[in-house]
């Protein structure tokens, strides 16, 4: 914690339905819906958009989840070590929605990994436009597979499982999908019994680590 930023494999890994083998060489990134031009980007073609290097911090939707009422989270790292802060490297999501050319009614994009259950999540066009990121690299060198290898989706400040691992396809719409992590998992249960959907951003955690 006392670093800027964490070295790759000290970054937290959570995986859904186990880590994806892909080869670098035949993967490909899949744009379509409502756009102008469904495309098809390899690797190459990735990097020929500008790259950025950004320091970003994510955080674990479940992080302090063993200070939850009924909670089955076991060990010190879900107390508040669901975390990491690293220098991504990639191209900005804004880019390449752009090539394909967004149509107006486009107001949703929907990013699907590569995993065994293939990954969903619905994000609003607003921040997908906005600091998105498709990321290729971790701290200066290239994803390993648990974090994402080859490319993955860079959300900030929104919960990690909206940072998309294994990217294989974004998909534009009118409105959101209503994937299963958006409607039976990730939601905000209410004392009325009633759930809140799409509430992605982290509230502020604070940890004194010294002196």
């Amino acid at each position: 914690v006392g670093r800027h930023y964490y070295a790759e494999r000290a970054v937290f890994e959570g995986h859904h339905a186990g880590i994806a083998e892909i080869d670098r060489a035949n993967h490909r990134l899949m744009i379509n819906g409502l756009v102008d031009k469904p495309l098809v980007f390899t690797m190459a073609d990735l990097k020929r958009f500008p790259r950025e290097n950004r320091v970003y911090f994510l955080e674990c939707a479940a992080n302090t989840g063993m200070e939850w009422r009924g909670s089955q989270l076991n060990g010190c790292q879900y107390t508040h070590g669901m975390i990491h802060c690293v220098m991504y490297t990639g191209v900005r999501l804004k880019h390449i929605l752009e090539e394909a050319g967004v149509k107006a009614a486009g107001s949703w994009v929907l990013a699907e990994g590569a995993d065994a259950s293939a990954m969903t999540r619905s994000i609003p066009m607003e921040k997908a436009l906005d600091d998105c990121m498709v990321a290729f690299a971790m701290n200066g060198e290239a994803l390993r597979p648990e974090q994402g290898y080859p490319i993955r989706l860079v959300v900030p400040g929104w919960e990690g499982n909206m940072w998309v691992k294994w990217l294989r396809r974004l998909e534009v719409g009118d409105q959101p999908w209503q994937q299963r992590e958006e409607t039976s998992k990730y939601t905000d249960l209410l004392a009325n019994g009633k759930a809140r959907r799409f509430t992605w951003k982290m509230d502020v955690k604070s940890v004194i680590t010294s002196p």
